[in-house]
């Protein structure tokens, strides 16, 4: 089998877009009807659906942390030693778009429960303005998904109905929501401020302390819906966006859409001052932590201070020792800031074991919270606290949008875990530290201790007890002073965020439906459609042009029948039958389907126009007979022409043929060589008289006798048929067929032969060893490229020699004539007739 070649231009040549326009254009009612359809879709939607309104706020962060309540005080000088760490800004986004700030909103608002109204043709949901308010009691059970539908009765009644086949139904004691699958319905009446009880459900209906105009709900069913908070809290998380308007910037723009503005509104609003209201949450916590430490210090040591000073008063008065000599009072100095050293020391370690324990307990909490330590100067312990705080909430903003087992979770875990560990490390190091330093210290204490050892034994008494006295009472000074600075630090109470825009609309409207973009979008896919049918289905597989005839089959082109595309003046062409003459009227040709029907119809033309469409019609014939003498020097012989399918124009081009032939001299006749369904004339059933299938069947005697003769050109002969019932192969093969047509081209010239579609019946094949040339006509927008390889198929190698195809209605750029401007038309009388068309 021949290669397939390509099947839309000559491959020397670039692609011609006129032929894709034309395309376009001959399906341009299938690209208006799409995009209508597609525009009328879009304005359907635009018409009902939910309108929805963008709403945002924006914060300005101080990302370097000098408001941040027990940093680094305004008024008091030096710090609190607490975390010191710049913020990172991308935790921050987190931390504002986390399930857990998002459920607190949702929660404080009680947006799980929504509010709606129904009329015949419309459903609205309300907010803010509404006959009653829901008080749910979230510490019972909860009905989710089904519309709890009110309706008002006289004075502070009203009555309560519950119908639903599938709903949910919360389980508070663990949280979670199991799904119920059957009928369920409910009914009563009640007042307002009732608390109403049931399995499924607990809450209490109020009048709202807004005064409401019932006439604004009349005619309109009122109901009221419990979400799923888990839900609810969901579907905001992902409309919800917060980001940064710069890169180098610390404000956020934070933006949230909905189909009500105010309600958006004071969901952005309840979110920014939770956020706020979070970080001093956490900050106090913290600070609450370092205070309740200094004040348990404080107690104990103020207790030990106020031993001491009775028990040294009581030793001066017993003992009547008031001062001490010069190396014990120099060794009370030196073993006073000692031992205030070591106590210091202490405390840290014991702070350091307190985190310790603290880091063990929560390791795996999302909430953690940590401290560093008092007086801690260890820049690795500050930064890993802070690597830790940082890896907490990426796990707490991404464990709603993965599963805990999923990689990213997985090496999230296996991070913290490795942080956490290391900052234990760290801490134990520091523990060791001061552990070693104290142990210095102590040591310096000994030395100390050995010298007042030489001392008299009243000085040593009254050095020890005042000794341990000056140690509690420079402690105290000490822990008092530190807890005044926390104080004042958390007196200071500024946040790190500060509102800059409060929350409003964004723009003068809704953001969707964008109207203008569904209407591009509608145009767009409405021209896409019939595109990728044009791509996909028809025109690759349609002949547009004489290229694609030349591409795809080797059988040569003998000529093109040029496109009628003038409206014809009505001409009559009369052809006797026996004892009858059949008037038939010529078809007009419409569009580029060249399809005739016969009826006849008053052409309004112009005269002018039609002898020029005549006049090309005319020469493309010509072009025709005179290719014909080319190949075949003779100049005449049997001529079978046939097509694929019907429709091709294979009748057409036979009877204009034999018209041109006979104007140029040459004696013809043309047989209807199709017995199953003659296309000469058309109505055979009305013909009178006697065809081809009769003189094949016996029951004519003479083959003169079915002859009839064109009543304009005395050369022209035609032999019609009838239908034939019986075996049409054994007439077609037999000897009386070719006997035929051995006499008929004694007499004439030219033979031509109107056979049946090959593509359908195999009756041509049957003629093929009687003919001298085999024309098969190929019809533009008609013919298919796969018939060319059918064709190649049919016809058997050595017939192919003399087989040529005839291109029907080309277009005038793939033909020579369009010239007839500058030679001019000749004024002959034109023949071509259209009357035995199909």
């Amino acid at each position: 089998m021949k290669e397939k070649k390509n099947n839309q231009v000559n491959p020397q040549q670039e692609i011609n877009l006129k032929l894709f326009f034309r395309k376009i254009y001959k399906n341009k009612m299938f690209f208006m009807a799409s995009i209508g359809l597609f525009v009328l879709l879009a304005l359907i939607y635009i018409a009902s659906a939910t309108s929805i309104y963008e709403v945002s706020t924006s914060i300005l962060i101080d990302s370097k942390g000098r408001n941040r309540v027990l940093g680094d005080s305004e008024y008091v000088e030096g710090g609190v030693s607490l975390i010191e760490m710049e913020k990172n800004l991308y935790n921050e986004i987190g931390i504002l778009k986390s399930f857990s700030l998002i459920r607190q909103t949702i929660e404080d608002l009680n947006f799980d429960i929504s509010y709606h109204t129904e009329s015949l043709f419309s459903s609205e949901e309300k907010y803010g303005y509404f006959p009653f308010e829901v008080m749910m009691d979230r510490s019972k059970p909860q009905l989710f998904g089904v519309p709890f539908e009110i309706e008002l009765l006289s004075g502070d009644n009203y009555k309560l109905t519950i119908e639903g086949d599938e709903f949910g139904v919360s389980n508070p004691s663990n949280g979670s929501v199991r799904e119920v699958e059957r009928s369920f319905d409910f009914s009563g009446e009640y007042k307002f401020g009732d608390k109403i009880e049931h399995e499924y459900f607990t809450f209490t209906l109020n009048r709202p302390e807004y005064k409401v105009n019932l006439e604004d709900f009349e005619g309109e069913d009122l109901s009221f819906v419990i979400h799923n908070i888990e839900g609810v809290a969901k579907g905001y998380m992902g409309k919800l966006e917060a980001d940064n308007i710069d890169i180098q910037a610390s404000i956020f723009k934070i933006v949230s859409t909905g189909p009500i503005v105010s309600k958006e509104v004071d969901f952005l609003k309840q979110l920014t001052e939770n956020y706020v209201q979070n970080e001093l949450f956490s900050r106090n916590e913290i600070a609450a932590g370092k205070e309740a430490f200094i004040r348990n210090q404080l107690r104990v040591i103020s207790d030990s201070l106020t031993k001491f000073e009775v028990k040294l008063e009581a030793y001066k008065i017993d003992k009547k020792a008031v001062d001490l000599g010069a190396t014990a009072s120099n060794a009370l100095d030196q073993t006073n800031n000692l031992q205030v050293e070591a106590a210091k020391i202490k405390m840290s370690i014991n702070y350091y074991n307190s985190i310790i324990r603290s880091v063990r307990n929560n390791r795996n909490s999302d909430e953690f919270i940590m401290p560093s330590g008092i007086g801690i100067e260890d820049p690795s312990i500050n930064q890993n606290i802070l690597e830790l705080k940082e890896l907490y909430a990426e796990r707490s903003r991404k464990k709603f949008f993965v599963t805990s087992n999923n990689q990213e979770m997985t090496i999230l875990n296996g991070q913290i875990q490795e942080s956490t560990e290391i900052l234990l490390s760290n801490l134990r190091s520091a523990v060791r530290s001061s552990q070693a330093a104290l142990a210095g210290i102590t040591s310096q204490l000994s030395s100390i201790d050995e010298e007042i050892s030489s001392l008299p034994t009243r000085e040593i008494q009254l050095l020890n007890i005042q000794r341990q006295n000056t140690l509690y009472e420079n402690l105290y000074k000490y822990l008092s002073q530190e807890l005044a600075k926390t104080g004042i630090a958390r007196a200071e109470s500024t946040s790190d965020t500060r509102i800059l825009d409060e929350a409003r609309m964004v723009g003068n409207g809704p953001v969707a439906p964008q109207k203008s973009l569904l209407l591009a979008l509608a145009v767009v896919i409405g021209m896409l459609i019939p595109l990728g049918w044009m791509i996909f289905f028809s025109p690759d597989d349609t002949i547009e042009n004489v290229h694609q005839v030349m591409a795809n089959s080797d059988m040569p082109i003998i000529a093109s029948i040029v496109h009628y595309d003038d409206e014809v003046k009505e001409k009559s062409f009369k052809v006797p039958y026996i004892g009858q003459e059949l008037e038939k009227a010529i078809k007009k040709i419409k569009g580029s389907q060249q399809l005739f029907d016969f009826v006849g119809q008053n052409f309004k033309s112009s005269e002018a126009d039609s002898e020029v469409a005549l006049w090309k019609l005319k020469e493309s014939f010509r072009d025709l007979t005179t290719n014909l003498k080319l190949i075949n020097s003779q100049d005449k012989g049997v001529i079978g022409i046939t097509s694929i399918l019907p429709e091709e124009g294979k009748t057409y081009s036979a009877i204009n043929l034999g018209i041109t032939l006979a104007e140029a001299g040459k004696k013809t006749v043309i047989i209807d060589a199709d017995l199953r369904n003659p296309s000469l004339v058309n109505h055979v059933g009305k013909v009178k008289g006697r065809g081809l299938s009769n003189y094949l069947k016996g029951e004519v005697n003479s083959i003169k006798d079915v002859i009839r003769t064109h009543e304009k050109l005395d050369n022209l002969k035609f032999i019609p048929t009838a239908v034939v019932d019986g075996n049409v192969h054994e007439l077609l093969s037999g000897d009386k067929m070719k006997a035929v047509i051995e006499e008929l081209k004694k007499e004439y010239d030219y033979v031509i032969l109107d056979t049946p579609a090959v593509g359908l019946v195999s009756d041509f094949l049957l003629l093929l060893d009687v003919m001298d040339i085999n024309l098969f006509v190929v019809r533009r927008n008609v013919s298919k490229i796969e018939f060319l390889e059918d064709l190649e198929n049919l016809i058997p190698r050595d017939k192919k020699k003399k087989s040529y195809i005839i291109f029907n209605d080309a277009l005038k750029e793939d033909h020579k004539y369009g010239y007839e401007a500058k030679y001019g038309l000749n004024k002959e009388k034109q023949l071509v007739d259209k009357s035995f068309s199909v």
